[in-house]
């Protein structure tokens, strides 16, 4: 029997340093006593990657630290999800880290820096890299302006490299801010999006991208024209975060682009949500990560989209129940029993399902996901 492809997981790479706040934040000039801090690896490659080998997949990660302690502390943190040969040192970079701040009852923020993913770029994914493997993810490019300029063309050319020796491929954003907020990251999407199969931002890092005003916490009747947005870009699938309303799904009616990615007639043409499953919540850091994680793992096994939903919106929920990203994440096995067992879903509706009790969105109770029949093509 032939071992299980590997999943690629490629991009941001960090350190997150998570103290513990049961006070709220200080105010300038003022003092307040923190608990004890907590060190895990962050970014993409750390969060997804991690949840992905939680989940039983087995993963290459590629990143960049600089030659300091929090390099090797970064380096360290990882070694448990096995050999770390492909994060490799920047000479002359310092390693990035966040400062995660997330006072007890509070959304949380950051203090970042970017350290050496600044200076990544599609050369640091060797062609050795990918050989053998059978996804690649890459994470945060706002983040990582050297494989973000010109176009994206450092961006487009790692997953044009991908797709041309067989591998599907995901690609996840973050916060869009500072110099980032003058790329103009429709370009970039556009040189890459016939090589990506799963684009899966959230909904307010999709809205900076399109230059979409800003809205409400909890708004998401805009979601199906941000779809609609995307491809035109040229995606197939979208996979668009919408914090605790779920994960919304959207596909292509063009047979020969989900032939092309080996998927079947049922992912033709889809409009899905998947409401979140209630959690014991301890820290949302990296959520967003572990829920693209639990979707592509579910679509690499050979799930459908209302399977791939769910599981990405319980490995979501699984990761908000510990103090870091992944740690609290389960396998593939355990989680499907914990839904199997009647996990409670977060009460939710569609989108403009409030305003409009008539538009054509349906819940599933059998799958526990909204759908929609969708007479606008999506193309």
């Amino acid at each position: 029997m032939s071992e299980p492809l590997h999943f690629v997981v490629a991009g941001h790479l960090c350190v997150d340093l998570t103290p513990a706040l049961t006070g709220g934040w200080p105010q300038p000039g003022g003092l307040m006593e923190a608990g004890l801090l907590h060190f895990s690896g962050g970014g993409a490659v750390a969060n997804v990657g991690s949840a992905l080998w939680r989940l039983g997949c087995p993963v290459r990660l590629i990143g960049l630290v600089g030659d300091d302690r929090l390099g090797e502390i970064s380096i360290d943190l990882l070694q448990p999800l096995g050999d770390q040969s492909r994060i490799r040192i920047a000479p002359g970079q310092r390693t990035s880290y966040s400062i995660v701040v997330a006072p007890e009852g509070c959304d949380r923020a950051f203090l970042h820096c970017p350290g050496a993913n600044t200076v990544f770029t599609s050369a640091d994914v060797r062609d050795e890299d990918l050989q053998g493997a059978g996804w690649l993810h890459f994470g945060y490019p706002p983040l990582m302006p050297a494989i973000s300029t010109d176009g994206g063309r450092e961006l487009a050319d790692l997953f044009c490299r991908a797709k041309e020796r067989g591998l599907r491929t995901s690609l996840d954003f973050c916060s869009i801010g500072g110099a980032a907020a003058a790329t103009d990251w429709q370009t970039v999407l556009r040189n890459c999006a016939r090589a990506v199969t799963v684009f899966a931002p959230s909904i307010e890092e999709l809205r900076a991208v399109l230059r979409q005003r800003p809205r409400q916490a909890g708004d998401i009747d805009d979601v199906h024209s941000l779809a609609c947005a995307l491809f035109g870009i040229g995606f197939s699938i979208v996979a668009i975060k919408l914090g605790t309303s779920g994960v919304y799904l959207a596909t292509t009616d063009v047979d020969r682009d989900l032939v092309a990615w080996q998927l079947g007639p049922e992912w033709r043409a889809r409009e899905l949500l998947a409401p979140c499953f209630r959690a014991n919540v301890v820290n949302a850091s990296g959520a967003g990560d572990c829920a693209v994680a639990g979707f592509i793992a579910s679509v690499a096994g050979g799930g459908g989209p209302e399977q791939a939903l769910t599981m990405a919106v319980a490995v979501g929920a699984c990761s908000v129940e510990a103090a870091d990203a992944s740690s609290g994440v389960r396998s593939m096995a355990e989680l499907q029993a914990r839904i199997d067992s009647g996990w409670e879903r977060i009460e939710s509706t569609a989108p403009g399902k409030d305003k409009d009790s008539d538009n054509d969105w349906t819940y599933d109770p059998r799958v526990g996901v909204w759908h929609r029949a969708r007479e606008e093509k999506i193309r």
